[in-house]
């Protein structure tokens, strides 16, 4: 199995988190990364593109820029103030997204090389996530979870021939992710945290392969390592066509 980090919360906050990434019974490769910064409770997860090149790259550079970008004392400076945390964040992206881009441009074998992502920054009593693509958050919450993020993707039909024969098949292509100029600012969203509930930041190699049913389940009964572990597994017993990640923070 893939790769594992446990956070457990300072004496300054009662986060914990814990991620695991996969890559899956299918791919050779795993373009699937996490970061979680220990210090600043903040946590993310990257997921290089199909059939783009170097997607491992794209989401283990995004990632990590992500992480070195909001460091201790810029939170510190925002703490407690909103309207710097999103503008922060947003900001944040664009940057992430940059340097990215000057990465493939100056290396031509990396051309074209791009990652959907997610973070989640807690602050006090509020959980601020961001996104651009498919790799999705839910809240898991009083015995409900509900989807924070909307996918920024569409189901294209394309046609195939197999054997003389036209086959139709609907592929899921996204419409925003890193590596690629922004259509608009990426989704952003504030979520109080006083109900001690679950996140659960993942790629689409999880949410595409376990039913929401079974998520709600593990997320009820489970530490956010047994829970990442049990939703991997739960994947790769599904299949595994893509790579996995799971990255659960106990609010």
């Amino acid at each position: 199995m893939g790769f594992l980090k446990k956070l457990f919360g300072s004496s300054k906050s009662n986060t914990t988190g814990c991620g695991l990434t996969d890559k899956g019974m299918v791919r050779e490769n795993n373009e699937d990364y996490f970061a979680i910064a220990e210090d600043r409770n903040f946590f993310v997860v990257a997921d290089g593109m199909g059939g783009h090149k170097a997607g491992e790259v794209a989401s283990k550079m995004a990632a990590d820029s992500f992480v070195e970008f909001l460091s201790a004392e810029k939170i510190r400076e925002i703490h407690n103030n909103p309207a710097a945390i999103q503008h922060t964040i947003i900001t944040g992206f664009y940057k992430v997204n940059q340097d990215v881009m000057d990465e493939a441009e100056r290396n031509k074998e990396r051309r074209g090389m791009g990652c959907t992502l997610v973070t989640c920054l807690v602050d006090g009593e509020w959980a601020y996530v961001a996104h651009v693509g498919d790799v999705r958050c839910y809240l898991y919450e009083k015995g409900e979870l509900c989807q924070v993020t909307k996918d920024h993707s569409t189901f294209t039909d394309m046609e195939y021939t197999v054997g003389g024969e036209q086959v139709h098949k609907k592929r899921n292509v996204v419409t925003m992710g890193i590596g690629f100029s922004f259509p608009e600012d990426p989704e952003l969203h504030q979520i109080a945290t006083e109900a001690k509930g679950k996140l659960l930041l993942c790629s689409d190699g999880l949410w595409g392969m376990v039913e929401d049913e079974e998520i709600a389940r593990i997320l009820a009964s489970d530490s956010p390592q047994e829970a990442c572990e049990k939703l991997v597994a739960q994947a790769n017993s599904a299949g595994g066509k893509d790579n996995v990640t799971a990255l659960v923070v106990q609010l």
